[in-house]
């Protein structure tokens, strides 16, 4: 413990190295923690630590370093939890009472009901403890085996029991790990021994060579043959033991693989971009693919509790209607041989026509779900290649808005439904965004439109699972605002049901992308698991069930008319266009002037909208200058104490002073006085060193003042040239 109260004498580009190599190894901590927990912005947590590290580095003296880590710290939880200006009192008045909420939690052993403000806390407690433990482990005790270990175990662990793909991370690991190991008996070895100086060269060559070793090691072990496992794999046994599920099934909590699956119970959590092919289908243009829909929203996800009917056979002219017209079409689908994964149903776009058979197999499609399910001789069958019939939508928006309101009671009882519990503020979200639309089609548009807003950010990997007894549409409407088409889609339908709408969710794919056109003037599509989707139907009377998109990003399959203007009526609606554009040109024109002039007048002010991203550039000219501090701190280290007493006049006890910085200043730069060593065997030491006997000199006068009881009034006008001297020797 006494190692760890005094400061240590660095050496800058030895020590810099290992303690990088040592946050390099802590990083690999960092990295799974969005696809295994609901860790969010780890970016900034990483940014946070590097400043950490450096502070730690720096030794700077308590008093400094604490209230620097605490300032850090706070930026830190305002860049996750906050937003607006960066220079206000009111943030920081939450975090305290947050604080002072937790404190009670605690102290009644609540640990459960801890806000996510304060785990993030004691998050960045545990990363600035951590910078100073591998600061210990590395600088002063010269150890990182227990580290090492302990990080390989932890990757190969999440590797083996969560989605995220460790192969890079362990590499990495090996690498910097084993060569941390290396440089780290060297070193300990070499200040064991008395050696004074040692050749600048000596540790990038035995570093080269540690790196050579190591490259070597690796490619030797990958290219080397591999027999096959000798027993069954202990994973499905180890998960059955303790109750896990499979990593890849769709609907768990953390990451999934993304793809069309069946259990929709638990939506949330980022999931692994896949895009292996999964099948191709020869169209006249890009369809949405639809899988099935769902109708029972639980708070969390999706159930199916409509009974199992069968669909009559539609007729294409019963389809037509003022709101939506249809045209006759046929695809063929054909999965991507036996690697794909083959489903028991069918994927199809617009409304599907060929109901008795495909393929030689019986297919059933349900009234409710239009799950088209495959079936032969009585078992599920599932299909490699298909050729159906559909019907393709074109929908006449004036007809949508004239559609009648009034819906069957089916309908209204399974596609209206919400859970009692619902937030209040979904709902009054939606009546506020609905208000002034006096149709059912322009609200729902209003709802879709809401959701292209800004506010919203399309997140396939930072995506949050809702805590127990969190709705999953309230956290995302009002807390997070960051997800995928689940996420939209869900959002607006609970939003619909909210105001009396029946919606209803779907899933399949997007059209995908096409890759060939064929002879027959055929577009070709390639779908791959990555263009899985979710969208929203919504029901008009006598139309049928209508697409909408909400996902921030993407653009719906499905063509909406806009009703015709004629003659004057098409001339004025240009005009008020033009005009319209013309006062959004003025008003964008106004606001630059007040932007400009705002910014000429307020450029001392301390708030502002660009509060944050100045402190972000304050943070980066900071971290510049200790970089430049830690390169060049002898250095300035010399010119500070040349500065504090070149001019100094002459007065009792400025020479003693003067010697004691002297002697700080040498052991510092690192010539540091050996225990046991007398300061005359130290000053010989140092001005051979550096040539002449200006530090004997310095150093017998001082003894004559300290043992002999001289007065030092004199000393400092006769001895400063020999101060002054040694300290530009030093310099040079």
């Amino acid at each position: 413990m006494k190692l760890i109260m005094q400061k240590k004498q660095i050496d800058t580009s030895r020590d810099l190295l290992l303690y990088a190599m040592s946050f390099i190894l802590l990083l690999e901590w960092l990295w799974p923690l969005p696809h295994i927990t609901n860790t969010g912005f780890i970016h900034i947590f990483i940014m946070i630590t590097a400043i950490y590290f450096v502070v730690t580095f720096l030794q700077l003296p308590v008093y400094i370093s604490l209230p620097v880590k605490v300032i850090v710290t706070a930026y830190g939880l305002f860049l996750v939890f906050f937003e607006g200006p960066l220079f206000t009192t009111e943030w920081i008045k939450l975090i305290l009472a947050d604080f002072w909420l937790n404190g009670g939690y605690m102290i009644s052993g609540q640990w459960y009901a801890l806000t996510d403000l304060f785990r993030s806390f004691l998050f960045f407690l545990l990363l600035a403890i951590m910078s100073y433990l591998l600061f210990y482990w590395t600088i002063y005790a010269r150890r990182g085996l227990f580290f090492l270990v302990f990080t390989v175990v932890y990757i190969t662990v999440i590797d083996t029991f969560t989605m995220y793909d460790a192969t890079y991370a362990i590499m990495r690991t090996f690498i910097v790990g084993f060569l941390l190991l290396g440089l780290l008996a060297i070193y300990r070895m070499m200040e064991k021994e008395t050696f004074n100086h040692v050749p600048s060269f000596l540790p990038l060559k035995i570093g080269l060579l540690l790196v050579a070793l190591i490259t070597s090691a690796s490619i030797l072990g990958f290219l080397s043959p591999k027999p096959e496992p000798q027993w069954d794999d202990p994973i499905p046994y180890v998960r059955a033991a303790v109750g896990l599920e499979d990593p890849s099934a769709e609907g768990g909590e953390g990451e999934q693989r993304i793809g069309y699956g069946d259990n929709d119970e638990q939506l949330g959590g980022g999931f692994v971009q896949d895009d292996s092919p999964l099948f191709y289908a020869a169209l006249e243009e890009g369809q949405y693919w639809r899988g099935e829909t769902k109708d029972f929203y639980t708070g969390r996800g999706w159930e199916t509790t409509t009974p199992e009917q069968p669909a009559e056979e539609p007729v294409l002219e019963d389809l037509q209607s003022e709101g939506a017209t249809f045209f006759k079409r046929d695809t063929e689908v054909f999965f991507n041989g036996e690697t794909a994964r083959m489903y028991p149903h069918l994927f199809y776009p617009g409304t599907l026509l060929t109901y008795s058979t495909v393929s030689d197999a019986e297919l059933l499609k349900d009234q409710y779900t239009e799950r088209a399910a495959t079936f032969r001789n009585g078992a599920p069958v599932e299909l490699s290649t298909y050729l159906i019939e559909y019907a393709h939508p074109e929908y006449d928006i004036e007809g949508l808005r004239n559609a009648s309101e009034n819906i069957s009671d089916d309908i209204d009882y399974y596609y209206t439904q919400l859970p009692e519990d619902i937030p209040d503020r979904v709902r009054e979200l939606a009546v506020e965004l609905t208000e002034d639309q006096t149709n059912q089609y322009d609200r729902a548009k209003a709802i879709e439109q809401y959701f292209q807003s800004p506010d919203f950010t399309y997140e396939t990997e930072d995506v949050p699972v809702p805590d127990e007894g969190q709705d999953y549409v309230d956290q995302f409407l009002f807390e997070t605002q960051r997800g995928y088409c689940d996420n939209f889609s869900t959002s607006m339908v609970v939003m619909l049901r909210s105001i009396d709408i029946p919606a209803r969710w779907v899933k399949g794919f997007t059209q995908g992308e096409m890759v060939d056109t064929l002879d027959d003037g055929l577009e070709l599509y390639e779908v791959t698991n990555g263009n899985a989707h979710s969208w929203v139907e919504v029901y008009f009377p006598e139309v049928g069930w209508v697409p909408f998109e909400p996902t921030r990003g993407f653009d719906s399959a499905y063509e909406f008319n806009e009703p015709e203007v004629e003659g004057n009526e098409e001339t004025e609606l240009a005009e008020e266009n033009e005009q319209e554009d013309r006062d959004i040109e003025d008003v964008f024109a106004e606001l630059e002037d007040a932007e400009e002039s705002e910014a000429a007048s307020s450029a001392n002010e301390t708030a502002g909208p660009n509060v944050s991203s100045n402190a972000l550039l304050a943070i980066f000219f900071l971290l510049i200058l200790a970089i430049v501090i830690l390169i060049y701190h002898k250095k300035i280290a010399r010119i500070v104490v040349l500065t504090q007493f070149k001019h100094k006049s002459n007065y009792e006890g400025v020479f003693e002073r003067a010697y004691g910085r002297l002697l700080w200043l040498l052991g510092y730069i690192g010539y540091k006085r050996q225990d046991g060593e007398t300061l005359r065997e130290y000053a010989k030491r140092i001005d051979a060193s550096f040539g002449g006997d200006d530090m004997l000199r310095l150093t017998e006068e001082y003894e004559r003042i300290y043992y002999g009881r001289k007065k030092s009034s004199e000393s400092w006008e006769h001895y400063k040239k020999h101060w002054i001297r040694l300290l530009q020797q030093i310099n040079s």
